[in-house]
């Protein structure tokens, strides 16, 4: 197992851009920043609903990895002109820079050791890797490996959503997965009867949903991009994504819908719950079941006439 060396440089945010300068200059263009304001700055773009709650903080740190570990020499250097931003009209504070070395893991795989077999109602959702369960009579097996795309079973949303999905009757229905991530949602639904057409922007978890849906020996279409992209007038909609990209797709949400079809909406956090209610109220989307689970809040809405 390889070992890295970890150089953390902590100074005041005031003087990051000069940091990173001086880091490029020096030919490290990979590193992690780790700066309260980021957050901050997310969270007024709109970007998600979920933050991890951090201290306030003047100062940022900026951690960069190297398989070859740099020479006492050079960190000295590193430091010393750090703090010579000051001459350069930054202000960077007291500056440190301390190093550590780790051992690299493969956080791909490392996750595995987590993710056991799950039932959801009658869903199995069996790992690929991990040893078979025997179904019990009437039950729907999932085989799953998620890799880097969301959709385990294991989130609250996707777990709600599931449970949705089991109480319609899929038989036949036309039903697109909007988000689809690792498939688990489109998989479920194809393996209940439904025909489904599954799209998601990121390439990734389009490549690894299709991996696995043949795993399930299911056959439907999965796209890259959004909603538009799907062509047809659905029964049913699924969305396991966030509230701020669920609030905007509503409209265009009835629009697709046939009469009287459902929409299945999940990955929204409770802070945001009045205002999807209401949005979905205002775009012709009536509201006949709300479940939450801790903070987590997923819709079963039907489209009015």
């Amino acid at each position: 197992m390889a070992r890295w060396q970890e150089v953390k440089i902590t100074l005041n945010r005031t003087a990051a851009e000069g940091a990173y300068a001086l880091l490029d200059q020096r030919g490290i263009e990979n590193y992690v920043v780790d700066d309260a304001a980021l957050i901050d700055q997310a969270q007024e773009l709109g970007w998600g609903d979920y933050f991890p709650k951090v201290d306030s903080s003047e100062q940022v740190t900026i951690t960069c990895y190297f398989s070859e570990p740099l020479p006492h020499r050079e960190l000295e250097e590193l430091e010393t002109e750090l703090v010579a931003l000051e001459d350069f009209g930054f202000d960077p504070g007291p500056v440190q820079v301390q190093t550590n070395f780790v051992q690299e893991e493969d956080w791909a795989h490392a996750w595995k050791a987590y993710y056991k077999p799950q039932r959801i109602g009658r869903v199995l959702i069996q790992p690929s890797w991990e040893e078979k369960q025997e179904a019990r009579d009437g039950e729907v097996v999932v085989h799953l490996d998620p890799g880097m795309a969301f959709g385990s079973g294991t989130h609250p949303t996707t777990a709600m959503c599931v449970d949705f999905l089991q109480e319609l009757n899929l038989d036949g229905r036309v039903l697109w997965d909007v988000g689809t991530g690792s498939g688990i949602l489109a998989i479920v639904a194809a393996k209940l009867g439904a025909q489904v057409q599954a799209v998601d922007v990121d390439s990734v978890a389009v490549r690894v949903a299709a991996e696995n849906r043949d795993l399930n020996g299911v056959d439907f279409p999965i796209f890259q991009g959004t909603l538009e992209d799907l062509k047809g007038q659905p029964q049913i909609i699924v969305a396991n994504i966030v509230a701020h990209v669920i609030g905007p797709m509503l409209p265009q949400i009835y629009n697709v819908l046939q009469p009287d079809g459902f929409f299945i909406a999940a990955g929204v956090i409770q802070d945001r719950d009045p205002e999807i209610i209401s949005l979905a109220s205002q775009a012709g989307l009536r509201l006949l079941r709300r479940v939450q689970r801790g903070e987590w809040v997923s819709y079963l809405f039907q489209r009015s006439e």
